[in-house]
C-alpha cells in the first residue's frame, strides 16, 4: 500500500542485470575472467580493487573473492553488505560504503524482483556472512551504461521482522494478534478512551540496541484509523499473491512526530504498538479549512504496529558553504560572458527542428528528476 505518512525512503542502489544460465560455487558465467580480481584495503580502511588486467567480458559474471567463515546466508533475511563500484578497466573506486563503518541492507526477495543476476550470485554460490563477491556487468549499448565492477562483502544478515519473546498485552490499548514474523492484525474495534498523549506496548520484546529519536530505521509497519478500525497503510503484503516489498528504511525525523516519540529508547527487534493522537499525528481537523489543505489523516488518532528491524545514527546533511555565493574574478566573468555570447550565437543560427530536439531533451531530463526524486508526503 502507498504510504501516507512517509516522505523519505532509503534504499541500496545496485547495477540492474540479467539472469546467466551457468552457475556454480564459485560463481556465475566466465568465473575464470575474474579470478584476476582482488580487494585490499588501505591502512586507512578504505578499499582498493586490485585487476592484474582489464576485464573485457561481454556476458555478465561473478566470483567469490574469499569465503567468509560466517553462518550460511539466510534468503529470507536482510543481507548488511559493504559495496564498492570500480572502473572494471583500471579498478579505479567510483563508490565505496566500506569505510563508512555503516553497511547498507539488501532484501534478498527484493533483490530478486530487481535483478536476478546479483541474487543468484549471491545464494547459488554458498555464500556465508564475512564472504566477499565480484560481480561484472558489461557496458549495454542500448541504455548507453558503462561496463561496471561491483564488489560486495557480506557484513551480516537479520530478520526481516521483529524477532525475540511474545509479550502479553495489559488491555489498555487495542488487541493486536501478534505473532513473530507473520502480519499483526487489529483484533476488533476499539471500545476504550482514545490517549491523549503517545501510547506505546511492547509486542514482542528484542535485545537490540536502543533507538534514538533522531536515529534512520528499517521497519515493517502497519497503521490503522482508531475511528472506524480500517487499515490506512502497511508494507506487509496484504496476501500471498501480493509481492512482499519488503522493509523500508527512513529517518525518523521525516515522520509524524508520535513515531520518534514512542520508538525513542526501545530495542530494535521489538515489535512496538503505537497510539498516535492528532497532535503528535497530522494535527487537529479543522472545519473551516479548505478541501485538500490539511492532510486526510488530520483528526484522527493513529494506531501502528512496528517491527524494529534496524537503527543506526541518520547521515548529517552536508553544511552549507560559507559566505554564500563564490566570489568571481574579472577574469572568471569575462569567460563567462564570452561563453554566454558563443552560446546564444548558436542558438540564433539553430533550425526550428534543432530547437525542438533541445526542448525534448528538456522533458527528458525533467521526466528523469521526477522519476528520481524521494518520495514525500
Amino acid at each position: 500500500m502507498h504510504s501516507s505518512f512517509r516522505r523519505t525512503s532509503v534504499a541500496l542502489s545496485i547495477p540492474a542485470v540479467l539472469l546467466l544460465t551457468s552457475c556454480s560455487d564459485d560463481g556465475l558465467g566466465d568465473t575464470d575472467a575474474l579470478s584476476g580480481v582482488d580487494l585490499h584495503f588501505t591502512d586507512e580502511g578504505t578499499p582498493e580493487v586490485i585487476l592484474r588486467s582489464p576485464l573485457e567480458l561481454e556476458e555478465e559474471a561473478s566470483r567469490v573473492l574469499d569465503r567468509g567463515d560466517g553462518e550460511d546466508l539466510d534468503e529470507e533475511q536482510i543481507l548488511e553488505v559493504s559495496h564498492a563500484v570500480a572502473d572494471p578497466s583500471s579498478g579505479e573506486i567510483q563508490e565505496e560504503s566500506f569505510s563508512e563503518g555503516s553497511p547498507s541492507m539488501i532484501y534478498l526477495p527484493q533483490m530478486q524482483e530487481q535483478s536476478e543476476f546479483i541474487y543468484d550470485s549471491l545464494t547459488d554460490t554458498d555464500l556465508t556472512v564475512g564472504s566477499e563477491i565480484a560481480l561484472f556487468e558489461p557496458a549495454n549499448a542500448e541504455t548507453g551504461a558503462q561496463a561496471t565492477l561491483l564488489v560486495l562483502r557480506v557484513e551480516g544478515q537479520s530478520p526481516a521482522f521483529a524477532e525475540g519473546e511474545v509479550q502479553e498485552q495489559d488491555g489498555e490499548l487495542p488487541e493486536i494478534e501478534n505473532e513473530e514474523g507473520v502480519l499483526p492484525e487489529l483484533n476488533g474495534g476499539n471500545d476504550g478512551e482514545e490517549p491523549e498523549e503517545v501510547s506505546t506496548e511492547v509486542l514482542i520484546q528484542g535485545d537490540g540496541d536502543e533507538v534514538a529519536a533522531d536515529d534512520q530505521v528499517v521497519v515493517r509497519y502497519s497503521g490503522w484509523k482508531w475511528s472506524d478500525g480500517e487499515l490506512f497503510d502497511s508494507n506487509w503484503p496484504q496476501d500471498d499473491e501480493e509481492p512482499d516489498a519488503g522493509p523500508a528504511g527512513f529517518p525518523l525525523s521525516s515522520l509524524v512526530p508520535g513515531w520518534a516519540e514512542g520508538l525513542e529508547g526501545e530495542q530494535v527487534g521489538s515489535r512496538v504498538l503505537l497510539v498516535i493522537p492528532p497532535e503528535s499525528g497530522y494535527g487537529e481537523s479543522d472545519e473551516d479549512a479548505e478541501e485538500g489543505a490539511e492532510h486526510e489523516l488530520a483528526g484522527e488518532t493513529l494506531i501502528f504496529v512496528v517491527d524494529l528491524i534496524a537503527s543506526a545514527e541518520a547521515p548529517q546533511a552536508a553544511p552549507a558553504p560559507e559566505g554564500g555565493q563564490p566570489e568571481l574574478s574579472e577574469e572568471d566573468i569575462e569567460e563567462m560572458i564570452e561563453q554566454m555570447e558563443a552560446e546564444q550565437g548558436g542558438a540564433d543560427g539553430a533550425d526550428g527542428d534543432d530547437a525542438g530536439s533541445d526542448d525534448a531533451g528538456n522533458d527528458d531530463d525533467a521526466n528523469t528528476d521526477a522519476e528520481n526524486e524521494e518520495e514525500t508526503d
